[in-house]
């Protein structure tokens, strides 16, 4: 009968407990290849918190071979670009046991994998007491692990409508800077939890899962990994103290309780696209939206040359808006008010010498200026009304 992904772990964990002695590193790696390739096979996408713990395995394992590879190496020898110092068997054991838990905690991944668990310690191990410069990473990094999952579901329960690509950004910069800075420490720190911070470790691989389900609406893959950042910021949190001997208990409950919203979408450039002429009036069924952007864009540029187009565009959505929004007919009076207003106010003593070139530009177009000022109110004031 042909192994499983289980025979073969199980055959793993027995060799490394017999010692990672020259004669089996090879064994053992052959039999964590194996496991990787045959739950790689077995679930190729993220759908749900069992695909994602599945992947989060078959990622983990990356950083277990590695080390079984360097286990016999000299002190001091680079795994994956990060000096482990003595502590490389501490690494493989930590992972080991690690894959061991996510498995047995998740009925799902025991249907395609379920390795037999280890004995526990007679001693659990003590959490690992942060210098000031690991206190101050990891207060924001659990922050961060929240609220960019905070964020994202803001984003999927709008339609996935908003800043997508900025929130992608910051979700890049997150992984690559707990990468960085656990590559940075090296030895017990990296040892224990390499497999929680890096790339290839649990924060990478729900990163990832993040930014893909952003990116392709995948609505629970995005749920997956707005689940598993929590709870491995959680993790982390329980297995270590602050500089001060503190537990990061009440950062982790701050950091779930904050409701963090992204950054509006980025409103687009005043200047369309080149394709058909927008008339002003409503697109069919969309109740006059699609001039949302022109209009806020128009507002918010100001210039004599906006007038006509913004009159133009705000009469097209009260119309399309009817009686039940009288607010577009408050700002279509606004605008037309606007420029008596300015014409009205005396200028400040700075800027006298400023007015009279708009008001000639206005005047020798024909048109009168539209005040700056006033224009980001409208603006404002329409996001209200109608967003």
């Amino acid at each position: 009968m042909a192994l499983t992904a289980t025979d073969l772990f199980n055959d793993a964990t027995t060799r490394e407990i017999g010692g990672i002695g020259p004669d089996q590193v090879n064994l053992i790696v052959s039999d964590l290849v194996g496991v990787q390739q045959m739950l790689s096979a077995a679930d190729p996408q993220i759908n749900n918190l069992t695909d994602l713990h599945t992947h989060i395995i078959v990622n983990q394992l990356n950083e277990e071979i590695a080390s079984v590879e360097n286990a016999n190496s000299p002190t001091g020898t680079l795994v994956l670009g990060t000096d482990l110092g003595q502590y490389v068997g501490r690494a493989i054991n930590d992972i080991h046991r690690d894959i061991i838990d996510i498995a047995q905690a998740d009925p799902g991944v025991q249907a395609l994998f379920n390795p037999t668990p280890l004995p526990a310690l007679n001693t659990p191990a003590a959490p690992f007491h942060d210098n000031a410069a690991q206190t101050t990473f990891l207060t924001q990094w659990i922050q961060d692990s929240n609220h960019l999952g905070q964020m994202a579901t803001t984003i999927e329960n709008n339609g996935f409508n908003g800043d997508v690509a900025g929130l992608v950004q910051q979700i890049q910069t997150f992984e690559n800077n707990s990468n960085a800075f656990d590559q940075s420490q090296g030895g017990l720190f990296s040892a224990r939890f390499w497999n929680e911070l890096r790339t290839d470790g649990t924060a990478g691989t729900a990163a990832n899962a993040l930014i893909d389900g952003l990116q392709t609406h995948n609505t629970g893959e995005l749920n997956a990994a707005v689940q598993q950042l929590a709870a491995n910021s959680a993790d982390v949190g329980s297995n270590n103290l602050m500089a001060d001997g503190g537990s990061y208990a009440s950062e982790v409950a701050a950091a779930q309780a904050t409701a963090v919203t992204p950054n509006p979408a980025t409103p687009p450039a005043s200047t369309p696209p080149a394709g058909p002429h927008d008339t002003g009036g409503p697109a069919a069924g969309d109740g006059g939206n699609h001039l949302v952007a022109d209009l806020i864009a128009l507002l918010q540029g100001g210039g004599h040359n906006s007038v006509s187009a913004v009159i133009a565009d705000l009469s097209a959505v009260a119309q399309a808006a009817g009686a039940h929004n009288n607010g577009v007919a408050t700002l279509l009076t606004d605008l037309a008010a606007a420029p008596a207003a300015q014409t009205a106010a005396s200028a400040p003593a700075s800027t006298a010498a400023a007015a009279p070139v708009a008001a000639a530009d206005a005047a020798a177009a024909g048109t009168p200026p539209i005040d700056m000022h006033h224009s980001a109110e409208m603006a404002q004031h329409f996001h209200h009304m109608w967003g």
